[in-house]
């Protein structure tokens, strides 16, 4: 019989067996999957939002643990804006609130001057400018207007007490943001007590800067102590938000990872003993030690490696069920990196190893006379 049929009899000889440790595996792997995809996709939602706004340098409060608690005076983007190397600077206010009367909670709201730019990437489907618009009005993302059913010319209480009108329905390719609120930054300001005071500064560079960013940087860091001034791509990995979202995840996570590690261990174990004649025949007729160490690891990688399959499929399965949710939609986009998914096989793999090691060790110190009276 050949090697790889020994390897797979075994597996589909007890399928029960089997089916249970694939999957234990599967919810293992299938939780890196998933977990880790979502704070992958926050990161990556984080920074295409910054490069689709040509964004070079971000500049906010140093040592707060999350974005949003970043208090920086307005009048700082008036020094930024006369550095040499500076294009353009525009300031940022943002703030996280719960709709109550909607039931929706987790709504990002992004403040913006009036005159700046940025709005011009809110691609309007319904409705018309905040500039064609009257006082107390505001744009609401896509999926966040069909969460709460509303359009252009309803009204909508962002903070208790302070209805708004919904100017227009936009449309953006970044998850997050289509789920979002954007306002003037001097309603926000106002709604928040924060008058004069921003969250953070999102800086363009000329052209002949850009090739220096540690000199602009160094520059910023002069104007004032207490500044964190870094490129969008190292703001979004090493954000103290996505930092706490990928601890939790793989925190989460290794929960999992030990139930299938237990798993495969009990699993090989029991077809160890159940085939202590089998094997003691093996060593009789001559297997060398090393050779059942490696029928067994096989049997356990095979595990592992059918359990990352069904784990991957089921996670990339319930991103894509989740991104299509009304609420979930909001922040799961559904899309899981080829990286992510080779995450969870590894971690597959390492399960293999460290479930089928010491089955394997004890299945070749067997001896043939002992394994042959075993009843």
């Amino acid at each position: 019989m050949r090697f790889s049929r020994l390897v797979t009899a075994n597996l589909l000889g007890r399928p029960v067996r089997t089916l249970l440790t694939l999957s234990g595996i599967a919810v293992a792997v299938g939780a890196v999957v998933a977990l880790v995809g979502v704070s992958a996709g926050f990161e990556k939602a984080m920074l295409d939002s910054y490069e689709s706004r040509n964004v070079d340098l971000v500049v906010l409060q140093a040592g707060k643990m999350q974005q949003m608690m970043s208090v920086l005076p307005e009048s700082l983007g008036e020094q930024l804006a006369a550095l040499d190397g500076v294009e353009t600077v525009t300031p940022f206010l943002m703030d996280v609130v719960s709709l109550s009367q909607e039931d929706v909670m987790g709504v990002t709201i992004q403040g913006w001057p009036q005159d700046s730019p940025q709005w011009d990437q809110y691609e309007l489907i319904d409705g018309q400018p905040l500039e064609a618009s009257g006082p107390k009005s505001l744009l609401v993302g896509k999926r966040l207007a069909e969460l709460l059913n509303k359009h252009a010319g309803d009204q909508l209480e962002v903070y208790e007490g302070e209805p708004f009108n919904v100017a227009g329905v936009y449309e953006r390719f970044i998850r997050f943001e289509d789920g979002a609120i954007a306002m003037p930054l001097a309603d926000l300001q106002d709604l928040m007590f924060r008058e004069g005071e921003v969250s953070l500064f999102m800086v363009t560079a000329t052209e002949s800067a850009r090739t220096d960013l540690p000199g602009l940087t160094a520059r910023i860091h002069a104007l004032q102590s207490g500044l964190e001034v870094a490129p969008p791509s190292e703001f979004a990995e090493n954000s103290p938000e996505l930092k706490t979202v990928r601890s939790i995840a793989w925190l989460t996570s290794s929960i999992a990872l030990v139930v299938g590690a237990v798993g495969i261990l009990n699993t090989m174990l029991m077809a160890v003993f159940e085939r202590t004649k089998e094997i003691a025949m093996m060593r009789a007729v001559g297997w060398r030690r090393s050779r059942v160490m490696r029928l067994v690891m096989s049997e356990a990688l095979l595990l592992a490696l059918g359990g990352a399959v069904l784990g991957s499929l089921g996670a990339i399965a319930l991103m894509r069920v989740l991104s299509y949710s009304p609420s979930a939609g909001r922040l799961v986009s559904g899309d899981v990196s080829g990286e992510v998914v080779l995450q969870g096989f590894i971690v597959a793999l390492v399960l293999g190893l460290l479930g089928g090691l010491y089955p394997a060790y004890r299945a070749s110190r067997l001896a043939p006379i002992e394994g042959l009276r075993h009843e």
